[in-house]
Order: C-alpha cells, then sequence, then structure tokens
C-alpha cells in the first residue's frame, strides 16, 4: 500500500514537472517575459535618477581624525583592530603585575589595565601625528616661498597646488597631491581647502587658507599676503629656537629629578636585595610602592610641562 502510493506521488510531481516544462517553452509564455521586461523598463524610467556622488566620505570619529593627522588614514580597519588588541594587553600586563604582588589585586590591574594600554595605543599615534604635524610645519616656509613666486608670475592658485604636489618635499607634498586630485575631481576649492587643514592641524597653515579666502572674496596681493606669512613664521621659528634653549636646563633637571628614585631604587635592589626583600614582601609596602610610582609619574608630568612652552 505505501509502495504503492510513493509511485503514484513520484508520477504525479513527474507530470507537473512535464506540465511546467512545456508551459515555458510555449509562445505564451514567452510573450508574457517579455511584456514582464517591457514593464521593468517603464519602471526603471519612471524612477528619478539620484545624484551620485563620487567622493568618499570621510570618517570623523575619534581615530579616523586622529589618523588623518599621522597620515594613517587607509590603515584605519588595522589601526582599530590593534587598539583593541592595546586595550586587551593593558589588561592583561597589569593584571599579571598585581597577580605577581598580590594575588586579590588581579581583578583590579585588569579592569584598571584596560583603559591604560588603549590610552598607551593612542599615545603613540599622537607622537607619530606630532612628528609629521612637526615636519610639516619646518617645510612650511619653503611652500610659501614656492608660493610667492608662482603666484608672483602669474599662476592660478590651482596651478601652484600642482607645482607644490610635484616639488614639495613628503609629507607635505602627499597632502597638496590629494588636495590637488580632489580639485580635478571637481571638488569646490574651498571644501577641499578645508580638508587640508583637517590634516594639516597648525596655526600657521590655517592662516594661509583664511589669506586665500579673504583674497577671493575681496581680493588683494595675494603673494604679498603669503610673503608676510612666511616671515612671520619664520621669526616664530626663531623664538621658539631661542625658549628651547633656555629651557634646556629645566628640561635636564627634571628628567634627573624624576629618574632619580627609580635609579635609587634599581640600585638597592641590585647591591642589598636583603636590606630591601623586607619592603617587598610586604603586602602594605607593595600597595604603598605602586602608589609611590604613581605619584613619581604625577611629579614627572607637572616638571615636563612647567619647562614646556608653545611657540
Amino acid at each position: 500500500m505505501v509502495s504503492s502510493l510513493s509511485v503514484i506521488v513520484f508520477f504525479i510531481f513527474l507530470l507537473g514537472g512535464v506540465l511546467i516544462i512545456a508551459a515555458s517553452r510555449s509562445g505564451f509564455s514567452g510573450e508574457m517575459m517579455r511584456l514582464s521586461k517591457h514593464n521593468t523598463k517603464l519602471q526603471n524610467k519612471s524612477k528619478p535618477v539620484e545624484e551620485v556622488n563620487l567622493f568618499v566620505t570621510q570618517r570623523s570619529d575619534f581615530l579616523a581624525v586622529l589618523l588623518d593627522t599621522a597620515g594613517l588614514e587607509n590603515q584605519y580597519d588595522k589601526m582599530k583592530m590593534y587598539w583593541g588588541l592595546s586595550i586587551f594587553a593593558g589588561g592583561l600586563i597589569l593584571g599579571g603585575v598585581c597577580a605577581y604582588f598580590c594575588s586579590l589585586l588581579t581583578p583590579v590591574g585588569f579592569l584598571i589595565g584596560l583603559p591604560i594600554g588603549g590610552y598607551g595605543f593612542i599615545f603613540v599615534i599622537k607622537r607619530i601625528a606630532k612628528t609629521r604635524q612637526a615636519k610639516m610645519t619646518a617645510q612650511l616656509p619653503q611652500i610659501l616661498e614656492t608660493m610667492v613666486s608662482s603666484l608672483r608670475a602669474g599662476s592660478p592658485v590651482i596651478e601652484v597646488f600642482k607645482v607644490l604636489s610635484e616639488t614639495a618635499p613628503e609629507p607635505i607634498r602627499g597632502e597638496f597631491k590629494r588636495g590637488l586630485v580632489s580639485l580635478q575631481l571637481g571638488k569646490p576649492f574651498r571644501e577641499s581647502l578645508k580638508e587640508m587643514s583637517t590634516r594639516i592641524r597648525t596655526p600657521d597653515f590655517k592662516l594661509l587658507i583664511t589669506a586665500i579666502f579673504i583674497s577671493q572674496d575681496v581680493g588683494g596681493n595675494l603673494a604679498d599676503v603669503v610673503a608676510e606669512i612666511a616671515e612671520a613664521i619664520r621669526e616664530r621659528f626663531k623664538l621658539r629656537d631661542y625658549m628651547d634653549s633656555l629651557t634646556s636646563q629645566g628640561k635636564a633637571t627634571a628628567v634627573f629629578i624624576g629618574s632619580l628614585p627609580y635609579l635609587i631604587t634599581l640600585l638597592t635592589c641590585t647591591t642589598a636585595p636583603d636590606y630591601i626583600k623586607p619592603f617587598m614582601n610586604n603586602f602594605f609596602c607593595r600597595i604603598l610602592l605602586v602608589a609611590f610610582v604613581i605619584w613619581e609619574l604625577i611629579g614627572f608630568y607637572i616638571l615636563i610641562k612647567m619647562t614646556t612652552f608653545e611657540v
């Protein structure tokens, strides 16, 4: 009974498949398919054409802006992964240190190490960005001299950008090349300059952009304005070098005073380990040692800030 029922069901499905194939090969089905395609084309033509933006919208989150200033915007996904790994590694390292001194403080050390690891990664990226920004700031007087020569020769601003994208030194040449590509693709001139100012975060470059905008709005001799900006930058560099020479002794003193407690502790542990072993084996003394280290780092940071001047 079951076998005969299965045979009947099989023949029913077979007959249905044959009928479907025959219907699909008939002229009626072909006419229906052509009519359906025609209706689809009419619907696509009636839809309003959306404006396509050729430019990729820049990321505006904290990490993206920081990577832009460091010249690492092409490695956003990789750096985001490294940031997460550094957060986890900071928790593991500090948790392991706390486990070595006192196992009860391991969870606390792990939780405190998470933001420390994340800030450590951001600190490294900020140092890279600061070094890159310092290089571009040092290159600005040379760039402005080239701009003055080109402007006095009668070249437009876009042509000046083209010259700088070919002759300027790195890393500022890459920024002008990127701005030139944006202009050639049709992006507005003011928007391209504003994007450059977000990547070149120096007051001198912002002053240059403001001068260009004012020159476009009200007119005037842009070459003379750029020449005055270049002279002001040179004078500021001279003042900065003079201030560095005056504060060099204070910075050396801050480094010496800040590192002296650690050097004395290391020397004591090396020459007389039995003298400091009771202190290291006591639970409360270990907590005090961690507090002293943190307090000493805060004092060292204050000393460095007192001898650092932004010019």
